[in-house]
């Protein structure tokens, strides 16, 4: 407990004796840090969006007009034994253009005063919100699609898999930045140590000359690397719940109609973060001691 309390006397003298470069790594950990919790609120947001988006997705089935009633009840058939099917409903062609007419504007109104119904009929099918989800509609899609009677299928099948690519990138893309950024903090902060570790070299010296232990000396650089990493993780959740705050309020009111929220992002995360940033700034200040305490050993 002593040899703590030593430690954190050491460390906020050597702060405030480099107190300049100290605020600069923060500075640089509080952007970085900010940098990838805002890629994170994105990914999230953006995640959020997909999975609402994919449980509204529907299949919807287009009917070829001269359709007969034995190939309508073979594709019923079809339908009512796909697995996880939640209900599907029968649109006229006479629904269908009602529905049409009803979601156009007036200004365009004139222009649909048409002497025929161009809409076909169709079948709309919704399927029970699982994992698999997107597995089923594809599948029922495959097997209906080019039967008799059927015109197409549609479900939206570019978009989706465009989102999922897109949320597969970004993944990848969340976790290749996160290890690049953890690499340029640990130099950073071992830089940052390292100029600390050098402007008390002959105090050290002789620190380990009267009897000092190796463990000793570590101590006062690794809480700062530690408390470099702290401090600058919660200046960015700061910046970070800043920019929900504006994103929220400019953007809220767009997105209501789809009964979707702008979220922040989830608790684990928001530890990991500070939890990763402390760790890198306990190894960075780690790698920095051992490297010098070895050097003076080959003296």
């Amino acid at each position: 407990m002593q040899t703590l309390l030593s430690g954190f006397r050491t460390t906020l003298s050597n702060i405030l004796n480099n107190r300049q470069i100290f605020l600069l790594s923060v500075a640089t950990i509080t952007i970085s840090i900010s940098i990838l919790g805002l890629f994170l609120l994105l990914f999230f947001n953006l995640n959020g969006f997909l999975s609402k988006w994919n449980s509204q997705v529907q299949l919807i089935v287009y009917l070829e007009d001269d359709i007969t009633a034995a190939q309508r009840g073979a594709l019923k058939g079809i339908i009512s034994n796909a697995p996880n099917i939640e209900s599907m409903a029968e649109v006229s062609r006479q629904k269908a253009w009602a529905e049409f007419q009803s979601n156009i504007s007036e200004n365009l109104k004139p222009l649909m005063d048409l002497d025929f119904n161009p809409l076909p009929a169709s079948y709309k099918i919704k399927f029970k919100n699982t994992e698999s989800r997107l597995a089923h509609i594809r599948e029922l899609s495959n097997e209906i699609k080019g039967k008799s009677g059927v015109e197409s299928v549609e479900y939206g099948v570019e978009w989706i898999e465009r989102f999922e690519k897109f949320m597969v990138f970004s993944q990848v893309f969340l976790f290749s930045m996160g290890a690049l950024l953890c690499l340029a903090l640990t130099l950073i902060i071992s830089n940052t140590i390292r100029l600390s570790i050098y402007s008390r070299q002959a105090e050290i010296e002789l620190m380990l000359l009267i009897g000092a232990t190796p463990r000793f000396v570590k101590i006062p650089f690794l809480l700062e690397g530690m408390l470099q990493g702290l401090i600058g993780s919660i200046l960015a959740l700061f910046l970070i719940g800043g920019a929900h705050f504006y994103l929220k309020s400019e953007f809220q009111s767009s997105i209501e109609s789809m009964a979707m929220e702008i979220e922040f992002i989830a608790e684990p995360f928001l530890l990991g973060l500070v939890g990763m940033s402390v760790f890198v700034g306990f190894m960075a200040s780690y790698i920095s001691t051992f490297q010098f305490l070895r050097m003076l050993n080959k003296k």
